[in-house]
């Protein structure tokens, strides 16, 4: 049996209906495994962290250069475990795979018209999803993370008080969301599955179907066969 690469505008809608659906099962499985992992509580947490005096200990330590005004005292470091590291990076990856899904491009995409009957309430979750895609993971608005300049008055046996250059750099930044939000996520993909996506894939192939029995035998034979169309995908490196 030769398998042909079929090229009408119904066979490339399905072959886009295809990557949608393999896109959005990707995020959701992403979403359910990120809130499966597990967290430490703010108490652990906090535990994790320097001491304040431990914290004290670096600015002293630091004092020489501050005095000279040639230092950069990083006092928050990403204290985040493996497990915390891993829901970040699983859920980062939900959401940009979700936004996918609705970028505008060379290939099908959905649009926020699929949020009304049985979806209309989903569509509050879709805007959170793709604001933070927009505006913190994907692209940088300053809305969703902070990074705060401090310095401190120190002594100086010339001028008395007077401002060190920078003290420190303080970075803040959104976290992981709940585990009940990110298998809220996860049960927001699969819908969007059930309701939009594998529907409109299933009635694209019977449209398809319909086209090509009703096309001569003769043109099919034309069609290129896929042993000799290598699907060109280009490496990372």
């Amino acid at each position: 049996m030769t398998l042909k690469v079929v090229s009408t505008k119904l066979a490339k809608r399905a072959s886009g209906y295809a990557l949608l659906l393999a896109d959005m099962q990707f995020a959701s499985r992403v979403f359910g495994i990120a809130a499966k992992l597990e967290n430490r509580t703010p108490e652990q947490i906090r535990g994790a962290r320097p001491s304040l005096e431990a914290r004290c200990r670096q600015l002293l330590e630091f004092d020489p250069f501050l005095r000279a005004g040639a230092a950069v005292a990083q006092i928050d470091r990403d204290i985040r475990n493996d497990s915390e590291a891993t829901k970040a990076a699983l859920f980062e990856a939900g959401i940009i795979t979700y936004g996918r899904c609705f970028n505008s491009g060379a290939r099908t995409q959905l649009a926020i018209r699929i949020f009304r009957g049985s979806l209309a309430s989903a569509k509050t979750t879709h805007e959170a999803l793709i604001e933070v895609r927009n505006k913190h993971v994907a692209h940088s608005e300053l809305k969703m993370e902070r990074s705060i300049v401090g310095c401190a008055l120190v002594d100086d046996q010339n001028y008395d008080k007077r401002p060190n250059l920078v003290m420190s750099v303080l970075a803040i930044r959104r976290d992981v969301p709940s585990d009940e939000l990110l298998a809220q996520f996860q049960a927001h993909c699969e819908a969007i599955i059930n309701e939009v996506i594998y529907p409109e894939f299933l009635e694209t192939g019977r449209a398809l179907r319909e086209q090509l029995l009703q096309m001569p035998l003769e043109q099919i034979e034309k069609f290129p066969d896929f042993a000799t169309e290598p699907v060109a995908i280009d490496p990372l490196g």
